[in-house]
């Protein structure tokens, strides 16, 4: 019974660390508030508001993950790993995360339905193109490169770590997996968020490093980028067609990944539950030390609360 009381009491002080970390992003977003308003409001597509949203998304990210990194003892080489992953493995990551994507885009609209039918919807922010090139390439910066890297860090570097010490390698991965879908403040996009969350986080700890999971990422966010661009600058047709063209390209890397995943052996590992560290508790066991975690617990409600203010009547 100590053993299990002692069990119990690391996993409610690692989803502490998390949630107080995740708190403390929220909490710098406050802050930063006031401090915006004295900013001149550039409108969206400018360059302005564009180097503007990247300058305040590192802040808001890196300061509360690089203080938590820090406060915990953890090195670079604890984050990124060492792990010298060979080519094959990249292509695996990138493959088994844009079929996911896929997938996720069909479930994800699956719930969009489900949401309609109770009269709902969630806010869609609308694409706004830049109007010249640098503006562009900064958004790109922004969107699809500083994300991969800052995210990846925080969730399969820091948080997985922590969570890892002491709730077992697949109930860290499913605890970051769903941190990192409570992040995104959105009911549709938890299929891609989750999926993707599991998939980064099994090939960070199955091969030591994170930057296929980097790159898996940044593909994700670059079609997202170029389907957008197709839609802004071709129209509804040339925007179709491009993403037609990108679903196919998507189902047939899946194809691919899937495919590597079952030759490198990895299904057969965890099939016969080989991977990963077990945990001394049981799954329920861990689900309530977190949720006896009060930072855990406001992080949870907060991001119901977002969540649900991106909802409105159709």
């Amino acid at each position: 019974m100590d053993m299990e009381r002692r069990a119990r009491r690391q996993v409610r002080r690692s989803a502490d660390i998390i949630g107080l970390t995740i708190l403390a992003s929220t909490g710098i977003n406050y802050l930063l508030y006031p401090l915006i308003r004295l900013i001149p409001d550039y409108a969206d597509g400018t360059l302005e508001n564009e180097l503007l949203n990247l300058i305040l998304y590192i802040i808001v990210f890196a300061v509360p993950f690089v203080t938590g990194a820090k406060l915990s003892g953890m090195s670079g080489k604890d984050l990124l790993g060492d792990g010298k992953p060979p080519a094959e493995v990249y292509l695996m990551t990138i493959g088994l995360v844009l079929g996911w994507s896929f997938a996720a885009g069909c479930l994800g609209t699956g719930i969009e339905e489900f949401l309609n039918r109770f009269g709902l919807t969630e806010v869609s922010q609308e694409y706004i193109l830049p109007a010249d090139k640098t503006t562009l390439a900064i958004q790109f910066v922004s969107v699809a490169i500083i994300p991969p890297i800052v995210e990846e860090i925080s969730f399969r570097g820091f948080y997985l770590n922590i969570a890892e010490r002491s709730m077992g390698t697949w109930a860290a991965i499913c605890m970051t997996a769903i941190c990192f879908w409570l992040a995104h403040y959105s009911i549709e996009i938890l299929p891609l968020a989750f999926g993707f969350g599991m998939i980064g986080g099994y090939i960070r700890r199955r091969y030591g490093s994170l930057l296929p999971s980097m790159f898996a990422h940044f593909a994700v966010n670059s079609v997202y980028m170029v389907v957008n661009v197709g839609y802004a600058a071709g129209g509804e047709h040339i925007g179709t067609a491009l993403a037609l063209l990108v679903y196919l390209i998507e189902v047939l890397l899946g194809a691919v990944g899937i495919v590597l995943f079952v030759r490198r052996g990895c299904l057969r590992e965890i099939w016969k539950g080989h991977f990963g560290r077990q945990s001394e508790l049981l799954p329920g066991q861990i689900a309530f030390a977190v949720l006896t975690s009060i930072p855990a617990l406001l992080v949870v409600i907060l991001s119901v609360y977002f969540t649900s203010g991106n909802l409105e009547a159709l």
